[in-house]
């Protein structure tokens, strides 16, 4: 999601965090789409809010499923930024089977494609696997 950015002026401290915001994501399957919100809840290790993990998706390596971190209610705040960026994430959401509300043309459908890790489980590496 670079779009040509260089992380140039990020801490090393900010690389860390970021990374550990990568590592959740990295594990949301296809199909499936979490909060911004949702990813600062869900990482315990470290203190984030919503509007640092989206910090955090501005830089993400290639490998990372940025497409799958919506806004709130499933929004696509990126559209904000950039429209090109918007129409490129809802391509690659409905590539992967996720849908978006008839009447609101960049919502996803939460109910049906919000993804829920178990939160009953706190061994390393099974907390974010499905319920």
């Amino acid at each position: 999601m670079r779009q040509g950015r260089e992380d140039e002026g990020i801490s090393e401290a900010d690389k860390d965090l970021f990374e550990i915001v990568y590592t959740f994501v990295r594990k949301v399957p296809p199909g499936k789409v979490v909060t911004y919100g949702q990813v600062a809840g869900s990482i315990t290790d470290v203190a984030l809010t919503a509007r640092q993990v989206g910090h955090a998706m501005r830089f993400a390596p290639n490998d990372v499923p940025w497409q799958r971190v919506v806004g709130a209610g499933g929004h696509l705040p990126i559209a904000r930024r950039s429209p090109q960026m918007k129409l490129l994430q809802r391509r690659l959401l409905e590539q992967e089977g996720v849908t978006f509300l008839p009447n609101a043309e960049d919502q996803v459908d939460m109910s049906r494609f919000q993804w829920l890790p178990n939160p009953a489980s706190t061994a390393q590496g099974s907390l974010f696997e499905e319920e």
